[in-house]
Order: structure tokens, then sequence, then C-alpha cells
């Protein structure tokens, strides 16, 4: 477990880091869903966690399975898991699982999160969260 807390002027920075990146396509290794998830903790706590690295999807897909997952990759970089993904608050890091697609991480704004996508970044509705992590909070 870290013991990273949440910086003064967090909002701010969470909310710059988001812009910065906004139209920023998807790319392994350099603006994916661990890499913007890191980013993210970084910005609202000043700290960034060690997370795997990759440059394609074939090396991504298997060190995830080496180390058992997305899940894994983000408990082993010390985030503590929250009791449940409804509890998680703006600057946290939550597990996306869709229906037709592979899981991925995201952000949470409050209402929705936020990832990178193909062409830019993408939001959803945090109801499609299925656990989630504290960033910098009890």
């Amino acid at each position: 477990m870290t013991a990273a807390r949440r910086v003064t002027g967090w909002p701010e920075r969470l909310a710059g880091y988001v812009a910065a990146r906004a139209s920023l396509p998807f790319r392994w290794g350099e603006h994916d869903c661990i890499t913007f998830a890191a980013g993210a903790v970084e910005a609202v706590t000043c700290w960034r966690p060690d997370m795997p690295t990759w440059t394609d999807a074939r090396t991504a897909l298997r060190e995830l399975r080496a180390i058992g997952g997305l899940a894994a990759a983000v408990e082993s970089a010390g985030l503590p898991e929250l009791a449940r993904a409804t509890l998680a608050q703006r600057g946290d890091v939550v597990l996306i699982e869709p229906e037709l697609r592979r899981s991925f991480l995201a952000v949470s704004l409050g209402h929705v999160w936020v990832a990178p996508g193909a062409a830019g970044l993408v939001y959803g509705p945090m109801s499609n969260a299925a656990c989630g992590w504290k960033v910098g909070h009890g």
C-alpha cells in the first residue's frame, strides 16, 4: 500500500492531465489504459505507481497473463482496492469490463470514467466499473 496522499490542487491537476490527453490516440506503452491510469495517479498525488510497460498488444497480453491481469498489476503497484466500485471517487482508478471487449483501466471523474480510445479519450458511465482502487485517500 502506498502512503501517497492527494496534493493541494489535485482537482485542477487531474483536469489538466485529462484535457492535455483529450485528443491523443491510443498507443501501446505511451497512451494506453495502464499508462493513462498511472499518469492520473501522479497528477492527483505527485507519485507515479510502478506499472508494467510494453510496446505492443502482443507483449501487453503476455505480460498481463504472467502477472495475473490488470487488477493484479494495479494492486502490485500499491493502490488499495475499494470495497465496491460504486465507492470510487474522482481520481480513483477503476476496471471496466465491457461485454464485447477486453477489460481496461479507466479513471473516475465522479459520475463517469475516462480512458484512452482509438482517436482520443472516451467516457462511460461508472456503472460499467467492476472494481476500483483508492488514489491518495483513506
